[in-house]
């Protein structure tokens, strides 16, 4: 959920929107208020498709049919206008994770929780398919979470873009491995096809992966038409049995929804005690509650400014109750509440978790409040959007770490010019804060930042890369040490790891310290290096600090673990043994990638440093890897190269060392994951030009 930019329309027909939802192939969602007073999910087609004229007439049928389907597991068409400039449609809004979201975020189904999402979602096709429609498109991020059961949304719109100008330009609204046989060779589709995706789906959260396994599209669709589906994930017994049913090539073979109810509704079903999902999923239900309170609490507040001012009382007549009298202990007091209430909103809003709102408020006094307003200039956050003062792009110079945002709608970048955030599909910049640019910087996806301000400033600021707003400042009055390198967050970014030196200048001894982003107190660890940081990240559930120590910048380099508890050595991989060149964290923390000049490339557990497995050696033309990143599942390992028009990556499958792609890929380094899996962004040419890259990699896209 993000709040509106100046692009996005106020109100769309008689609904006034409130956020923004997400944005798919055939436009962007929004959270809307009713005319009576309720919240609705509302769809605007992109613009190209709204000059379609082949895709409004068949966007005027699927919605006109869709409006006749009513029941337990389809949130209802509430309104619609199909023949207004931009097309819409609203439904009712269920405030939860999709499916994908849920799983992703850690979350497979157990079995019971597996039933009654196969119930569901087979309730739903029933309904669907008993309205005259067929959905085309069932996949886990068509599917709604909420206490009541999954809610599947957007069916028929497939068959609305089919033949429009989206599908002419070689864009799909599915996904390939929840696509029935029938579909991928284009024999026609029945209600039999959604029962296929309908079983790909139950796969899926079962076990987090797709049911034909990650990869580039052709791939998966050659598993599709002549591989069997990955089952094992399911419970073996009968729900197993049904989803192999569901999966079979020909359609004739697969049951229809009545039939899967029939062989449900024998086994038994579990207690509605606890609810039917698994506790994790709950707790990111109550989240999007909370994130729509909070939007709500802003649409009041900003209700009650537009309105006009009530008149002053004349004299000795005495304020109504609630109109507007002095609150008990003061009316400062009262202001200063409300003022707090609506930052929270917006922080929510905007995407901060509870940590963000959790760290010291810039106005605090006593531990870990930020530094008085008299302390030396820091940057200056600029949440305009605006380019740096100079006329210069956020994007010139070298660019060193890029990272999508948790909800993946935007894209943090840390250069030579600063820090910035990006709206990466409209290629847009949505915040800059580059002046003065840091010297270092660590990204989190929550938009949490620490940067460092160099050896002559010696602090590092904590910042809001959502807002735009300094959170509070670690250092800023010691004397003793100049902090200007290497801030690593931990995992739920409760303390940071930096770089310091004795006396603020680079001749000073060199240590880690560990603080405590809540209080702006230092830990108690201290932990001394000998050289330079190349790189440096907590590991194995922040147990352990990884660093990329150098010589002051000769190679090679050594890889160090230490303790993060203790500040001890755990061991290191040395150079000279030829151990490094550029290393990467899997995404459990529990293993890094790390590469030699020599271009091979291991596996290592971090805890204990034993070399788990070498890649295979990529072709002899990609002769020096700049950076290596896995994909968020963990399934894929990138080699990324520098980025010149004649450069191109490796993939390989880090679970067995084989070469997936080589050579052939423009992926370069720095990258960074989308948490869909399906998209890469990285740096070209060392910066200036990030791109975007497709499941195939395929450049989708640009930002400059």
């Amino acid at each position: 959920m993000r709040p509106l930019s100046p692009a996005d329309p106020q109100r769309v027909g008689p609904h006034r929107l409130l956020a923004r939802l997400g944005e798919g192939g055939m436009g962007r969602v929004y959270l809307a208020r009713t005319p009576g007073g309720h919240l609705a999910a509302l769809k605007a087609v992109r613009e190209d498709l709204a000059h379609d004229r082949l895709f409004r007439a068949r966007f005027d049928r699927e919605v006109r049919v869709a409006g006749r389907v009513r029941g337990p597991f389809t949130p209802a068409v509430v309104d619609a206008d199909t023949g207004a400039d931009v097309p819409w449609m609203a439904t009712e809004y269920v405030p939860g994770p999709t499916l994908k979201q849920a799983v992703l975020a850690g979350s497979p189904f157990p079995p019971d929780s597996l039933l009654v999402l196969t119930l569901g979602l087979t309730r739903a096709l029933e309904t669907i398919h008993g309205a005259g429609l067929i959905h085309r498109d069932l996949k886990p991020s068509n599917v709604l979470l909420s206490p009541r059961g999954p809610q599947v949304i957007d069916f028929g719109i497939a068959r609305a873009v089919e033949g429009t100008v989206l599908t002419r330009t070689g864009q799909t609204l599915g996904t390939p491995a929840y696509t029935s046989p029938e579909q991928v060779v284009g024999e026609g589709v029945s209600p039999r096809s959604d029962v296929f995706s309908l079983g790909g789906t139950v796969l899926f959260a079962a076990s987090g992966e797709p049911p034909f396994g990650p990869g580039p599209a052709f791939d998966v669709l050659r598993r599709v038409m002549s591989e069997a589906p990955y089952l094992t994930a399911a419970p073996d017994g009968p729900l197993r049995d049904i989803l192999a049913r569901c999966m079979a090539k020909d359609p004739s073979a697969r049951p229809e929804t009545a039939d899967i109810l029939a062989a449900l509704s024998a086994l038994p079903l579990p207690s509605a005690e606890h609810g039917w999902l698994p506790s994790p999923v709950t707790e990111q239900i109550d989240l999007h509650r909370g994130r729509t309170r909070s939007v709500e609490e802003a649409e009041r507040t900003t209700e009650a400014m537009e309105r006009p001012p009530a008149p002053l009382p004349g004299p000795g007549d005495a304020p109504a109750p609630g109109d507007g009298g002095p609150a008990p202990g003061g009316g400062r007091r009262r202001r200063r509440r409300v003022t707090a209430v609506s930052a929270a909103a917006a922080a929510v809003l905007l995407g901060g978790t509870a940590l963000a709102l959790a760290l010291p408020d810039r106005g605090a006094t006593g531990p870990g409040a930020g530094p008085p307003e008299s302390a030396s200039a820091g940057p200056s956050g600029d949440p305009s959007g605006a380019p740096p003062a100079d006329g210069g792009s956020p994007l010139s110079g070298w660019i060193y770490d890029v990272v999508f945002s948790e909800d993946g709608e935007t894209l943090y970048v840390f250069g030579m010019s600063g820090v910035s955030a990006w709206d990466w599909r409209g290629g847009e910049l949505v915040r800059s804060l580059a002046s003065p640019a840091p010297q270092a910087a660590d990204l989190r996806p929550d938009g949490l930042t620490a940067v460092g301000y160099g050896l002559e400033s010696g602090y590092v600021a904590l910042w809001d890369a959502v807002t735009g707003e300094e959170v509070t400042r670690l250092g800023y009055d010691n004397g003793d040490l100049g902090f200007y390198d290497m801030p690593a967050f931990t995992s739920d970014g409760s303390r940071l790891a930096v770089l310091a030196a004795e006396g603020g200048t680079p001749e000073g001894d060199r240590l880690l310290q560990i603080w405590d982003t809540g209080t702006g107190e230092p830990a108690g660890v201290e932990i001394p290096v000998d050289g330079g940081l190349a790189d440096l990240e907590f590991a194995v559930g922040d147990a352990y600090l990884v660093g990329v120590v150098s010589d002051w910048g000769e190679d090679p380099a050594d890889v160090t673990v230490w303790d993060a508890r203790t500040g001890a050595t755990v061991y290191t991989l040395e150079g000279e043994a030829g151990v490094m060149g550029y290393t990467a964290l899997s995404p459990d923390g529990r293993t890094m990638a790390v590469h030699n000049r020599d271009r091979l490339v291991r596996v290592v557990d971090v805890a204990t440093g034993e070399v788990l497995r070498t890649m295979d050696a990529p072709d002899a033309a990609h002769e020096r890897i700049t950076g290596l990143g896995y994909s968020p599942g963990g399934d894929l390992l990138y080699g990324a190269a520098y980025g010149w028009s004649e450069d191109r990556g490796s993939v390989w499958d880090p679970a067995t060392g084989a070469l997936v792609r080589d050579a052939d890929v423009p992926v370069y380094g720095p990258l960074a994951a989308h948490p869909d899996g399906e998209h890469l962004a990285v740096v070209a040419d060392g910066g200036g030009r990030i791109l975007i890259l497709d499941g195939d990699y395929a450049v989708v896209g640009e930002l400059v």
